[in-house]
């Protein structure tokens, strides 16, 4: 890594041309040849710089400079990122931030720190905003295709770039990622969690055999390390691939090894999602009471613990279900509570269809079409589009069979545009 890649970096972050940096200080090309590392600026050049780019001088000038105390620090902060021990990423990611103008003054310690930073708030979903000016550095810092020699380094970029393909879902570069990443670890656990997220990723790839094939190998690891929760994670995981494959007893009988692991360890978050998915799987079967006392455990099992996150998910599952076992009265009580642990809007949106088809059971057509074009013209205003097409379709369908046939056809064509579109 050269200093002109640095440069390069401030100058984009801080909006300016190469003329705009250039001017007064070396000639555009001149400034053009030290970016692309043709040519290594003296140390009066790089102070002139550093004005410009409003940066302390010794963030250009000691740009080679490694503090292997600080380096240990911060590969500590990326064991402990992916082993997701959260109380002591929290305690390094202080400690590193209170030194971070030591951290990053060489170029390989920043580089270091922020991958994993980066990494960091990609699995966390925090700090959003501080992703473009990660990823441009890292960008900037390694060029596409440039051979990485240093072990730590390509550790480091490979945990990075496999959650960063992982979120944008471009499934083969992420696998090539995590694949390397198994290949040169030498710590099982990590071993493990990167098997987990290979096989996460062969599962959206819809290679289901090979996520089977490969979560037992997780499954091997963590019995082996007695990491009870990841145990848990990953029979839940092969249930749900097993019942992606319409293998339902089978992926029946891995959700219940998931769910006697949690009950020991008192994973309450894994036992919801777990006792979710197990309602799913019983509704597909058609034992309509086994899914609505699976969808009511998993409702209790959040209420109780305070986890409200996406607890609309299993109130969505047992309304569903209460109406298309006839039970109105039931799913009307239920959607009551449901409406009152909304956390989005996108939660009263999917309330909002539940109670639509409540009216339809009901025989109260009207409130039923008043419902759902409400319903269609919020979603329609805020432009949310994913639950549209279906909304078009229900509506559509709902007009025809009772004759309404303009208005039957004013929605199909919706329907046939957003498609289209």
């Amino acid at each position: 890594m050269h200093i002109g890649r640095r440069i390069k970096y401030v100058r984009k972050l801080r909006g300016l041309s190469q003329s705009e940096l250039s001017v007064g200080v070396v000639s555009s090309t001149h400034l053009s040849n030290i970016e692309s590392g043709k040519y290594i600026p003296s140390k009066d050049i790089l102070v002139l710089f550093a004005d410009k780019l409003e940066v302390d001088q010794d963030y250009l000038l000691e740009y080679e400079k490694k503090d292997q105390t600080l380096i240990d620090q911060v590969i500590e902060l990326k064991d402990a990122v992916i082993i997701g021990d959260g109380p002591r990423v929290e305690k390094l990611l202080n400690h590193l931030e209170s030194q971070e103008d030591e951290v990053v003054q060489g170029m390989y310690s920043e580089l270091l720190y922020t991958l994993i930073k980066g990494a960091h708030f990609m699995k966390t979903g925090s700090h959003s905003e501080e992703l473009t000016s990660i990823q441009l550095l890292v960008n900037l810092y390694i060029k596409e295709g440039e051979k990485l020699d240093d072990p730590v380094l390509l550790s480091f970029y490979d945990y990075y770039y496999g959650l960063y393909y992982f979120q944008h879902n471009h499934i083969q570069k992420s696998l090539k990622h995590y694949y390397r990443l198994v290949a040169n670890t030498q710590d099982e656990l990590e071993k493990g969690l990167f098997f987990y997220n290979i096989s996460l990723l062969h599962k959206q790839n819809r290679e289901y055999y090979k996520a089977i094939e490969v979560a037992k190998e997780c499954l091997d690891v963590f019995q082996q390390k007695l990491e009870w929760d990841q145990l848990g994670e990953t029979y839940n995981m092969i249930g749900v691939i097993h019942w992606d494959m319409n293998e339902c007893e089978t992926a029946m009988d891995y959700l219940l090894k998931g769910e006697k692991i949690v009950s020991m360890t008192n994973n309450e978050k894994l036992k919801s999602r777990i006792h979710h998915n197990c309602g799913l799987i019983n509704k597909q079967l058609g034992d309509y009471e086994a899914a609505i006392y699976y969808f009511r455990k998993s409702i209790e099992t959040k209420v109780t613990n305070g986890d409200l996150h996406n607890i609309v998910l299993p109130y969505r599952s047992l309304i569903g279900s209460l109406i298309d076992r006839g039970k109105i009265d039931e799913a009307k009580i239920v959607l009551v509570h449901a409406r009152q642990h909304c956390q989005t809007k996108q939660d009263q949106h999917f309330l909002k269809e539940l109670e639509a088809f409540i009216f339809e059971k009901e025989g109260r057509f009207k409130d039923f079409e008043r419902c759902m074009n409400c319903l269609i013209q919020e979603l329609e205003e805020s432009e949310y589009h994913y639950k549209l097409k279906g909304l078009y379709e229900r509506l559509g369908d709902y007009y025809y069979k009772n004759r309404k046939y303009k208005l039957a056809a004013y929605y199909m064509k919706k329907e046939i545009q957003l498609s289209s579109g």
